[in-house]
């Protein structure tokens, strides 16, 4: 059974009292994760918000150009969220979650927690606030892990590279 004090570890519960925080323990399911299960994949309907409790997580995402392939752009550790789009429209995941350290991994079902949010606006205010912080920190890392792959990689023979002019 997850306790508030737990939640608070989360940057998405950040500036929530324990108070606040009680009222989501009832909506917390804990499961365990294995190496090499695949936790949700990209284009699919989002319905859990994720959260690593133990082990790691990469998040994938598909690059169809230049590539062809899954590019890891985050390792989500102990204590991280890793599963958002169930509280962003249109619910579905952008990425997807691979276990690459077995552990356990928190779960909310985000209708149930939007739910909650939805009576207690200044909780759902500080949700949404730091969910906001979450998502421009990923954008960012993966903005800086992509141009890394094609610093490193380069692009596929024959494939239009992002940097050649009007071809963005």
């Amino acid at each position: 059974m997850i306790k508030p004090e737990e939640l608070k570890g989360f940057s998405l519960f950040q500036g929530i009292d324990d108070g606040s925080l009680s009222k989501l323990v009832g909506l917390c399911n804990v499961y365990p994760m294995h190496e090499g299960d695949k936790l949700f994949a990209e284009g699919t309907r989002a319905t859990d918000v994720h959260f690593c409790l133990k082990g790691m997580v990469d998040i994938v995402i598909w690059v169809r150009s230049p590539w062809n392939k899954n590019v890891a752009v985050h390792r989500a550790q102990p204590g991280e969220l890793f599963g958002w789009s169930a509280l962003v429209a249109p619910y579905t995941y952008t990425a997807s979650a691979e276990c690459v350290e077995s552990g356990e991994e928190l779960r909310i079902k985000g209708y149930e927690l939007m739910t909650i949010l939805d009576k207690e606006p200044s909780m759902g205010y500080a949700v949404i606030r730091n969910l906001g912080s979450e998502i421009s920190a990923r954008l960012a890392q993966t903005r800086q892990r992509l141009s890394t792959e094609l610093l490193t990689d380069g692009p596929q023979a024959g494939s239009n590279t992002w940097g050649e002019t009007g071809k963005r």
